[in-house]
């Protein structure tokens, strides 16, 4: 997908099934980076950040809401970060990204992604 935009692929749950969908990518971001980083063996990466709008749990008897978040390493992590409402999933994302960001070696946000000429 080109124009580094993020699409939500959310699987098809059972009607009986609650819980966040899972998801593979983000379409509608209300935040997207890049972070340099270096790996145990002192190696340099740079990894995509995406945090997702906030939307309601589908056929959530309790109106609960989940944010999806996309760490894309070489392995992107995804996850879907529940609230009971959308600032309270949004704030349980933002947590989540901070203590992965802590997690890193000389991390850095606003990398240069990859394969970019932006020097900016």
């Amino acid at each position: 997908m080109g124009n580094g935009q993020i699409r939500v692929k959310a699987s098809t749950l059972p009607s009986m099934t609650s819980g966040p969908p899972r998801h593979t990518s983000i379409d509608d971001p209300v935040a997207d980076d890049y972070w340099s980083f270096e790996d145990d063996h002192g190696r340099p990466h740079v990894s995509r950040v995406t945090l997702g709008r906030p939307v309601p749990i589908p056929l959530d008897a309790n109106g609960d809401w989940y944010c999806p978040v996309l760490i894309g390493h070489a392995v992107p992590l995804t996850v879907s970060m529940v609230g009971v409402g959308p600032v309270d999933a949004l704030l349980n994302a933002a947590r989540f990204v901070r203590e992965h960001f802590h997690e890193l070696r000389k991390v850095s946000p606003r990398a240069t992604p990859p394969g970019s000429t932006d020097s900016t």
